[in-house]
């Protein structure tokens, strides 16, 4: 009996890396994930800005990983959290909110 390895290529993970900013308008608030890169995982910062005061308050890091279906899965304590980026779109999609890298 022969046996021959399978080359079961996988197309690399999309790069999450970067500014993040929620789509959804607040006239109060403005809301951006900011996710680094931590050696092969990753940490997500949420961001939360006051419009009215300027200040910026920022959430702890949480550690992130791909998964195998190349999502960027986070353990929020309560659950995972999915994201993915669109492919049509490149936006960030996850946790019940669409995200546009930020300029």
């Amino acid at each position: 009996m022969l046996l021959t390895a399978c080359n079961t290529t996988e197309a690399p993970a999309p790069d999450y890396q970067g500014n993040w900013k929620n789509t959804v308008e607040n006239p109060k608030l403005e809301n951006i994930l900011v996710i680094s890169k931590n050696g092969e995982n990753y940490l997500i910062t949420n961001t939360i800005k006051d419009k009215e005061t300027g200040k910026t308050e920022k959430k702890n890091p949480m550690p992130a990983a791909v998964n195998e279906n190349g999502m960027l899965q986070l353990n929020a304590g309560a659950g995972m959290v999915d994201f993915a980026i669109d492919e049509k779109t490149g936006n960030l999609v996850g946790s019940g909110s669409i995200y546009k890298k930020a300029k």
